[in-house]
């Protein structure tokens, strides 16, 4: 991997590393110190960002919850539930107007009935009058008592019968006059209310499609500033190599110290005066120093790139968290209900409505069906007034045939009885004229009928209670993910503000290594002795050996005098989650 010019190599394996012994210089124990301090801080820092990237992950799941609670499945459900309730508030003014159609057709039947119905009344009084003159009449003569007394009884029968067609009659005209006087301010209410319900739920199911449109654009927006949080993490875990790279260079500025130690205890030293081993010891500790240095130079500029970044990650959270602010927030007056529940409100305001409404239909419907019923009667009660009318005709007839077999007692019987037959046939003209007027109460009734049956069969109430608790779901999913995505959010920033304060690299590190470097470094001009280069070439040889940065050849050669290496090419690559964790130790 190419970090700002240098080419780093980086391998758990160590080349002919030389661990300190008892007997190095103190420099490498106060190296040491550094080291251990860099890979417990930089294991602390990679285990501080990935907690946050495992935040970050779950802030994005938050996230899809969110959108997830008012899907497109939902929202056109409930889109289809206000659409029909509409159109079936639309619908009621057309039925409650064909309704009162219907019932000024009854009440014009009924009026036309009202003098056909006087009149019957009034034939029948004469024929009960004539009956009864028939019955004196005819006292004197044997057997006609008895029958003139059963033709007195039928008429007093069909009397009856058109009292109580008459009551019908009546009761459905004083039925009729609070059924229009209703349904006149039915229908004027239904223009005042129902326009205002339909636009207020039409205005409803727009507002949940743009409700969604606006948590998907906001989600979106989320997501695109987690990603970016996310790709400066990764780069940041990438940055974090420094750590292993400095551990790396401090093993191998101990390794070197080490390695000049074993040199002058060993046989190949002896031969060395005093002022060549200084010479020696001079020249490895400025190789040294100069290499910490480097090291130490490369340590600070990326740890502080590092510092910065995940500083940076202050702001985008940040702008998170606003944009989770504005997703809860009502866009019209920017109340803190969001608009599901302002929608949930305003259905539940139409419920009420709607069901007075549906309670002043279903109050016109029974009004209806009552006058249906008492049409039905009316019907059947004329037929049996055409019964009796044909009882009283065949036994008048049968009155005048007994009457001529009597002879001269029979012919003042005969007298009253046929003007018993001549009323019979009015009452029977009579009682045609009104089954042609029934006829056409009975076809404004079926209209009626017709217009009771075209009803669906769910009610408006119905409707809006389900589209309601669909609302409602919606609204109470989108409450919870909604404080889950808050929550992850002040997570998100928590341990952002931790990671900072968990990655201070300078306390006791840069420091640490600084002072080292100064200590050991050569002061005034390095002096190298005659009669060193096998020394220094075996050395520094050895040395050589353990550098995996081309950073540290290159120092190597220029103050030793060896050959630069050739740097290899470097092939750019996608660092894996493997290589990350190897990166963090």
């Amino acid at each position: 991997m190419d970090l700002k010019g240098n080419t780093v190599a980086i391998s758990a394996a160590r080349i002919e590393t030389v661990s300190p012994s008892a007997g190095s210089s103190p420099f490498v124990e106060r190296m040491e110190i550094a080291r251990s301090r860099i890979e417990e801080r930089f294991l602390e820092g990679g285990a501080a960002l990935l907690s946050i990237l495992d935040v970050l992950n779950k802030l994005i799941g938050s996230l899809d919850q969110v959108t997830g609670s008012l899907d497109e499945q939902t929202a056109k459900a409930t889109m289809d539930e206000l659409e029909r309730t509409v159109s079936g508030l639309s619908g009621l003014s057309v039925i409650e107007t064909g309704r009162q159609a219907r019932f000024q057709e009854i009440s014009s039947a009924e009026r036309n009935l009202r003098p056909q119905v006087d009149d019957m009344q009034e034939t029948l009084r004469y024929l009960r009058t004539f009956a009864v003159t028939a019955k004196i009449t005819g006292a004197g003569v044997e057997d006609f008592a008895g029958f003139a007394e059963e033709i007195l009884q039928r008429i007093q029968d069909g009397t009856r019968q058109v009292n109580e067609f008459a009551d019908k009659l009546q009761q459905l005209g004083s039925g009729l006059r609070p059924i229009q006087a209703k349904g006149e301010k039915i229908i004027q209410s239904y223009k005042e209310t129902i326009p205002r319900i339909i636009a207020g739920l039409s205005s409803g199911g727009a507002e949940i499609g743009s409700h969604r449109r606006m948590l998907m654009q906001r989600a979106d927006s989320v997501r695109i500033i987690a990603k970016g949080i996310q790709g400066k993490l990764a780069s940041t875990l990438s940055a974090m190599q420094i750590g292993d790279i400095t551990r790396q260079r401090i093993e191998h500025c101990q390794s070197s110290l080490a390695i000049l130690d074993e040199f002058l205890a060993s046989p190949e030293a002896k031969g060395l005066d005093a002022v060549q081993r200084d010479s020696l010891s001079q020249v490895i500790a400025n190789l040294v120093s100069k290499q910490l240095n480097q090291s130490i130079d490369d340590f600070d500029r990326d740890t502080r790139k590092i510092v910065a970044t995940v500083a940076s990650f202050r702001s985008d959270l940040m702008e998170i968290e606003a944009l989770r602010r504005a997703m809860t927030e009502n866009d019209g007056d920017g109340g803190s209900d969001n608009a599901i529940r302002q929608l949930e409100n305003g259905v539940g305001a139409a419920r009420k409505a709607v069901r007075e409404i549906e309670a002043v239909a279903h109050e016109a419907t029974d009004l209806s069906r009552s006058t249906g019923q008492t049409v039905n009667d009316l019907v059947k009660g004329i037929g049996v007034v055409q019964l009796v009318r044909t009882d009283i005709h065949y036994m008048a007839l049968n009155t005048n045939l007994r009457c001529s077999k009597i002879g001269e007692e029979g012919k003042a019987i005969n007298v009253v009885t046929s003007e018993l037959r001549n009323f019979a046939a009015h009452l029977d003209e009579t009682a045609d004229k009104i089954l042609l007027e029934l006829q056409s109460l009975e076809a404004a009734a079926q209209k009626l009928s017709l217009v009771e049956e075209v009803k669906d069969e769910h009610s408006l109430d119905q409707r809006l209670e389900t589209a309601m608790a669909n609302i409602r779901a919606a609204g109470d999913r989108m409450d919870a993910e909604m404080t889950a995505l808050g929550e992850q959010s002040q997570t998100a920033v928590t341990q952002m503000d931790a990671s900072l304060a968990r990655l201070d690299f300078q306390a006791e590190l840069g420091d640490v290594l600084r002072a080292c470097a100064d200590d050991i470094g050569v002061k005034g001009h390095v002096r190298e002795a005659a009669g060193l280069d096998q020394a220094l070439a075996d050395i520094g040889g050895r040395i050589a050996r353990l550098y995996t940065m081309v950073s540290e050849r290159e120092l190597h050669a220029r103050l030793l005098g060896t050959a630069a290496p050739i740097e290899a090419p470097v092939v750019a690559s996608v660092m894996s989650d493997d290589d990350i964790d190897d990166a963090l130790f």
